[in-house]
């Protein structure tokens, strides 16, 4: 088996045992034992649960760029916002406990703020692009640029909390899904163009739902 083979096996091993009991019940050597492998085996591959952790949270991040914002278009619409906010929102459920721990991982440690920090700044720098693209296709007034750091916040708290309230709530994901991609959506709703809020009724009616295309 190669590298890159076993890598797989210990990261789709450790997602599963994360998910199964969280994060913070789960070490390195429960990993090791379900993959019959020695510790110090794992240690080679990944030497700390941070490690896991870190290697998880950059796995989603490369798959939202492989899948969800692969062909983002330029000439966005609010149409095209909501899709891609639902489509990003399904790419976490397999990662839900790692997400759910990932707070509490980088309050401890020095590595994974350092990796935080750098993906809070892709993540900014798309949030700016996207938004800059609605403003030139006429679906937002310029104003909201001015208001970026304020949508973003917003946007982050709704993105980052989403799972944790749907399950206080004993929501389902299909329901969750939908129902926060449209609040974070609703966000731009104040500064919409007149064809914005066209198509911003649409998104928050539930009429793109109905054809499974959210």
């Amino acid at each position: 088996m190669d590298m890159s083979e076993t890598r797989r096996r210990i990261l789709d091993t450790a997602r599963r045992l994360f998910n199964e009991a969280g994060v913070s019940r789960v070490g390195v050597r429960e990993v090791a034992r379900a993959l019959e492998m020695s510790p110090g085996n794992l240690a080679y591959h990944f030497p700390t649960k941070d490690d896991l952790v870190e290697a998880l949270v950059v796995e989603l991040h490369e798959l939202n760029l492989a899948t969800v914002f692969a062909d983002m278009p330029r000439a966005m619409s609010i149409e095209t916002l909501y899709r891609l906010a639902t489509g990003a929102m399904r790419n976490m459920i397999p990662y839900r406990f790692v997400l759910l721990g990932y707070a509490d991982a980088v309050s401890r440690s020095r590595p994974l703020r350092k990796l935080e920090a750098t993906l809070a700044e892709k993540r900014r720098a798309r949030h700016d692009m996207m938004l800059a693209a609605l403003a030139l296709g006429d679906w937002i007034e310029r104003d909201a640029l001015g208001r970026s750091e304020t949508l973003y916040e917003q946007s982050t708290m709704i993105s980052s909390g989403w799972m944790s309230i749907a399950a206080v709530r004993g929501w389902r994901d299909r329901e969750a899904i939908p129902h926060f991609a449209k609040l974070g959506c609703a966000l731009l709703e104040p500064h919409c163009t007149p064809k914005g809020k066209k198509q911003m009724r649409r998104v928050l009616s539930g009429e793109l739902d109905a054809g499974g295309e959210s």
